[in-house]
């Protein structure tokens, strides 16, 4: 199966390719946000841990500047990837400054596919880690206001 790596040009590769481009693309972080877009459908669902799952893709990128907003450096670095029939399993690696250290945890991201298409990922991991960091700091709640501030 060949998967639709960029929705502007409709570009189809195969799933080496598309986890790279993933990859890459997460490497660099919110200034590649456009490019990771790109590699989603139009009606994408994408669902995580403690978060409110999104549909379309003016949801999904308004998700993805909320969570920039709230780690600005985030980026996340490919460990590992399988894909069977329309369904592709990526093991990454998150990392992003909370208060005045850098704070890494494991996820994995199912991403489910229609004619190439991404439609849905679903994102696993353990939040709690992520939360303990944010309150342990007086950075890390400073870091929740501002997000918090901005959806007033």
């Amino acid at each position: 199966m060949e998967f639709v790596v960029d929705n502007r040009s409709g570009r189809r590769v195969e799933a080496r390719e598309w986890v790279a481009r993933f990859d890459e693309v997460w490497r660099a972080g919110q200034a590649r946000q456009a490019d990771l877009l790109a590699l989603l459908g139009p009606d994408i669902r994408l669902a995580a841990p403690g978060l409110r799952p999104t549909r379309g893709i003016d949801a999904a990128r308004r998700a993805f500047e909320q969570t920039f907003e709230l780690f600005p450096d985030l980026t996340a670095e490919v460990k590992a990837w399988a894909a069977a029939g329309g369904t592709l399993f990526i093991e990454m690696e998150f990392a992003a400054t909370i208060g005045s250290g850098e704070l890494r945890w494991k996820n994995v991201d199912r991403f489910s596919f229609v004619d190439g298409v991404a439609v849905e990922r679903v994102a696993f991991f353990n939040p709690g880690k992520l939360r303990r960091a944010l309150l342990a700091s007086p950075a890390g709640w400073r870091q929740l206001l501002k997000r918090i501030r901005s959806k007033l």
